[in-house]
């Protein structure tokens, strides 16, 4: 494997929901070998200052119950999903600090832009702004994305509407903020299920499906860019449960170690490009097999050729 990198202090990624998650640690694994300058983006807003109800209130049970007091010293009712709905405003506000204060720890350069990738317009102008100060945008990691898993016939225009648009409608205002030619690096988060398939997820396959092709396109078009979608597979964080784990566990789906895939992802920047837009790291998704009939059962076929 050849090894080469194009990224040095000066390198600028727009990193969209780089501030959270997975994308987040796979942002800091980045910083921390490649000290440059970032700026990631996302739909939560970040706080200045975290209310003095809040502070100190590290286990949810507690912080829980301080919201539910602070509802009930302005005369509201501490409904659970008002009281939850606050309770992931400090968490996500607290989660994006955390990554913000990994970055500069690494010797990075991190700011966030609270802004929605699919909006093009919004995002367009706070770009340009910021791109006054950071300098030049030489790279683009487009890990933005939303799940709405049902079964097809469940599926409602909406969820179809919020899973495509974040990852394909996303990558498309992307590029129109950032001229291609100037890029250097555009890596695009993309799903082993878009590759595979699987149940459930029919808009999040044709979202994914669509980065994969998008990739090998925009390579055709400036082969001088490191491209490449990268196909995960299933991560062991948060959004993979224990109940997730088991039910991977039984269909013989590996689970991908945090630390092992966000090596992989600067593995893969370090990688010389030889045309590869589109790798796989993950188990195929392969459906669980079908329950056998135990009473025997007959069958005519009749074909006329």
């Amino acid at each position: 494997m050849t090894l080469t990198t194009k990224i040095d202090p000066t390198s600028v990624f727009l990193v969209s929901g780089g501030a959270k998650g997975i994308t987040a640690k796979c942002t800091i694994k980045l910083a921390q070998q490649h000290p440059c300058k970032f700026i990631l983006i996302g739909r939560s807003e970040i706080l200045d200052k975290e209310p003095d109800w809040a502070k100190d209130c590290l286990d949810e049970a507690v912080l829980k119950k301080s919201i539910m007091e602070y509802l009930l010293s302005l005369g509201e009712k501490p409904l659970p999903i008002n009281v939850q709905k606050l309770y992931n405003k400090i968490i996500s506000n607290r989660e994006i600090k955390q990554t913000l204060q990994a970055i500069q720890q690494a010797g990075g350069h991190a700011q966030y832009l609270s802004v929605d990738v699919t909006n093009a317009d919004d995002l367009k102008q706070k770009i340009a702004a910021i791109v006054e100060r950071t300098g030049p945008i030489t790279g683009i990691i487009h890990g933005a994305g939303n799940l709405a898993d049902k079964l097809i016939e469940k599926k409602t225009e909406q969820d179809f509407e919020k899973v495509y648009t974040a990852k394909v409608k996303g990558l498309e205002n992307l590029l129109s903020c950032i001229k291609p030619s100037q890029l250097e690096y555009l890596v695009l988060f993309s799903s082993v299920t878009g590759f595979y398939g699987n149940i459930g997820q029919t808009d999040y396959a044709i979202a994914n499906e669509i980065l994969n092709k998008s990739a090998h396109l925009v390579k055709q078009r400036y082969p001088e860019c490191h491209v490449v979608a990268i196909n995960w597979g299933g991560w062991d964080s948060g959004m993979v449960t224990p109940q997730l784990k088991k039910e991977f566990a039984r269909r013989g789906i590996d689970i991908l170690p945090v630390e092992v895939g966000t090596q992989m992802l600067v593995n893969e920047l370090h990688t010389a490009n030889q045309g590869t837009a589109q790798v796989v790291i993950g188990s195929p998704m392969a459906p669980p097999p079908a329950p056998l009939n135990p009473e025997l059962q007959t069958y005519r076929i009749r074909r006329k050729l």
